[in-house]
Order: C-alpha cells, then sequence, then structure tokens
C-alpha cells in the first residue's frame, strides 16, 4: 500500500511539472496564467511533502519534522484553493465587470484555515500526536469544511456566470472543485486514504483545468490565424486600387512608343509587385525583411515611373537580418508618396532607413512632404488610416513590434517601426 501511495503521488508530481513547463513555455503572460502557476507549483511541492510524510510514518518516525512536513503540505492545499479562487476572478473579469472581492475573499478564509493546522501542534484540535501516532482531533472535519467552503463558493460563482464562460473553461473549472470536494467526503468515510485522494485529486483537477484551457487557447489561436488572414486580405486589396493599376498601365503604355528597353522593364516591376501582395497572402509568419524591401523597391520603381523627378528615392539599409509580418513597411512608403512628397508642389524626397540596436531593430520611413498627420484628425483617407491601423495591430501580434508617427506640418512626416530582438 506504501509503494502505491508513494509512486502514485510521485508520479502525479511530475505530471505536474510537465503541466507547469506547458503553461510557462505557451500561455501568454496574465493574472490569469500566474495564478495557475501558482496552484502548479503549490500542487508539485505539496505531493512531494506528502509523500515524506508517508516514508516517515511507514518507519514510524511521526515527530516533529512529520508535523512540519504535515503542516506545509496541507498550507500548500490551502494556497492553491486562495489562487483558485482569484484564477475565476481573473477569468471572469475579463468578460464582464466583477468586484475584486470576489477573488480577494479566499485569502482570509484559507489563511484562517492554515492558523488552525499551524497552532493544532497547540491546541490539539485538528490533529495531535500520541504515541507515535497521527490522530485527527475533533475540528479536524472544520478544517476541511474551510477549504470546501472557497470551493463551494467558486462553484456558485461558475453556475451564476456561467453564460460568461467558454464551455471548455467551465467544465475545467467545474472539475477542480468536484475532485476535491468528492475525494474529502470519501476520505471522511475511509481514512485510511489519509490525505492521498485529495491531492491527487487537486492534480486530476488541474489536469482538466490546463487540458481545457489548452482547447480554448488552440479555439482563440485559430481566430487569430482567420482575423490575420483577413487582415493579409484587406491590405492586399487596399494596395491593388483601380486607380493604381491604370496610371501604372497608362504609363507603361507610353512607354511602349517612347522606350520598350523602359516598358519591358516596367511590365516586369508591376508583374513583381502585384505577385508580392498575392504571395502575402500565403504568408502566416514573419518573412525576412530582404523579401519586404524587395516589394518596397518594386512599388518605389512604379511611383518613380510616374512622378520622375518629383520623386526622390534614398535607402539607408544598414541591417537586413531580421523578421517583420509581410507588407507591413510597404504601405507606410505609399503613404509617404502619395501623402507627404506628392501632395508637395515642389516633390520631395522618400528616405527608408534600417538600424540595429543592442534589444531591438527599427525601420524608418522619412519624408520631407507637408506633413501634418495625425491620427487623431485622420488627416490621411479613411483606407489609409485604417492600413496603418492594420500594420500596428499585425506588429504588436506577430513580433511585439510598434509602430510610431511623428509628422510636422510644412517640414515632413517620419514613421518608426520597432521589432525587439528575441530573447
Amino acid at each position: 500500500m506504501l509503494i502505491a501511495k508513494i509512486v502514485s503521488e510521485f508520479f502525479a508530481a511530475l505530471v505536474v511539472l510537465v503541466l507547469f513547463a506547458g503553461v510557462y513555455t505557451t500561455y501568454e503572460k496574465s493574472q490569469k496564467k500566474n495564478c495557475l502557476m501558482i496552484i502548479l507549483m503549490a500542487n508539485n511541492l505539496m505531493l512531494l511533502l506528502d509523500v515524506v510524510t508517508w516514508i516517515l510514518e511507514y518507519n514510524n518516525m511521526v515527530d516533529f519534522l512529520y508535523v512540519i512536513f504535515t503542516i506545509s503540505s496541507v498550507s500548500l492545499l490551502y494556497t492553491s484553493i486562495a489562487a483558485f479562487n482569484y484564477y475565476i476572478y481573473f477569468y471572469l473579469a475579463e468578460k464582464c465587470s466583477i468586484s475584486v472581492w470576489f477573488g480577494r475573499i479566499g485569502i482570509p478564509v484559507c489563511l484562517f484555515g492554515i492558523l488552525m493546522w499551524l497552532t493544532s501542534p497547540i491546541h490539539g484540535q485538528v490533529f495531535y500526536i500520541e504515541d507515535g501516532v497521527y490522530i485527527h482531533g475533533p475540528l479536524y472535519l472544520h478544517s476541511q469544511i474551510v477549504g470546501a467552503s472557497i470551493l463551494v463558493y467558486d462553484l456558485i460563482l461558475a453556475v451564476i456566470y456561467f453564460r460568461k464562460l467558454e464551455l471548455s473553461d467551465f467544465i475545467g473549472i467545474i472539475s477542480f472543485m468536484i475532485f476535491p470536494m468528492t475525494a474529502t467526503v470519501i476520505t471522511m468515510k475511509y481514512p485510511m486514504f489519509g490525505s492521498l485522494l485529495i491531492y491527487l485529486s487537486v492534480t486530476l483537477g488541474i489536469l482538466m483545468v490546463y487540458t481545457f484551457m489548452h482547447v480554448q487557447q488552440s479555439i482563440e489561436l485559430k481566430r487569430k490565424e482567420n482575423a490575420l488572414t483577413q487582415e493579409r486580405l484587406s491590405i492586399m486589396m487596399s494596395q491593388i486600387q483601380p486607380h493604381f493599376l491604370y496610371n501604372s498601365l497608362n504609363s507603361i503604355y507610353y512607354l511602349c512608343t517612347k522606350d520598350p528597353e523602359m516598358a519591358q522593364k516596367a511590365i516586369g516591376e508591376f508583374s513583381d509587385y502585384l505577385r508580392g501582395n498575392l504571395d502575402s497572402l500565403r504568408t502566416k509568419e514573419p518573412v525576412p525583411f530582404e523579401k519586404e524591401l524587395d516589394h518596397i523597391q518594386n512599388y518605389l520603381a512604379l511611383e518613380k515611373m510616374r512622378f520622375d523627378d518629383d520623386l526622390t528615392i534614398v535607402y539607408d539599409i544598414q541591417v537586413k537580418n531580421f523578421k517583420l509580418p509581410a507588407l507591413s513597411v510597404q504601405p507606410i512608403v505609399e503613404n509617404a508618396v502619395k501623402y507627404g512628397v506628392c501632395k508637395s508642389p515642389d516633390g520631395g524626397t522618400v528616405t527608408i532607413s534600417t538600424r540595429e540596436y543592442d534589444d531591438r531593430y527599427e525601420i524608418i520611413v522619412d519624408d520631407d512632404g507637408v506633413g501634418g498627420y495625425t491620427e487623431a484628425k485622420r488627416e490621411y483617407d479613411g483606407r489609409s488610416h485604417i492600413g496603418i491601423q492594420n500594420v500596428r495591430e499585425r506588429l504588436k501580434l506577430q513580433c511585439q513590434g510598434t509602430l510610431d508617427i511623428v509628422s510636422v506640418p510644412g517640414e515632413g512626416t517620419t514613421v518608426t517601426i520597432t521589432i525587439p530582438k528575441e530573447r
């Protein structure tokens, strides 16, 4: 029996350790993640300490060390319950307006339960040691009810806010509450199991929460992928506009008679430009900057063909070995040409630069056009503003990047894209 108890709890501790690694490496940083990690750490230590107490009891070493380990493992159980109460609160707070006290109520209750166990070696009401034997005191049942009351409270919260919960999370949450409560009832009837069933039931509940959270995360990831596809389609369509196609084809038509060789080159650039837009639809991951730069150069070559000396292009590329979302710089360059330089009577210059720093890469698109752009006033037309928002959201979502705009009337506009280096 002892070997079965030790093996089952040690195996459960390994499972919890794997779950902890999974949560730490795959889940986005949030208060919910922090609560789940606290629960997993507490559960892991709780199982290992309980293994030690079984060994000590088997070897008739129910002494001071045994008492310390027993109180510690029970205290970790209360910690798990309090952290789970906070987990419920943070989850519901994402879905609706709810008071923070719904999450805090578990702390004083669980602290009271821990205090009952900490002081029991003095008053002997929860447990006591007699002739080397561990015995439950008259308040042992009450100490169990203290922890169970928070689980019942969480269960009531889950039922009340059922419509706010995802079904997968609801099942996981219910499992974490029902399994330990069921194990507590069984332990009361069959004391020979000791804390084994309760601790294993907590581990099983955590496993259920993790499993159903993972299902929900997969659903959310699929939603984000669909949203990215729609964004790529939106920005691609925003680049292939009828007037741009008309102007480019008209310029090529004019060159066919004036400069056939130049016309042939322009057709190639036009084809590459369209291909670059279409390729972006098939690209789910960030692309090398060189690929984005090729697309920018194809676009600017077509615009240069139209505006000739009114448009000067400067490339100051000092670094290329990084990645960024597809079509994240080209829309910025287009805005610099159309709404900066080409609105200026004397034309102007568009400068594209890249820089590398210890913690980041920067792409700077600068023009000396009319300036005065502010997102609040939406000086650009609606499509251009949406394009900038689209780029900013994709930068944040795909690589934690940022986009900043500085625009001075009469002097021009500078757009800086920052890509953090991977740690």
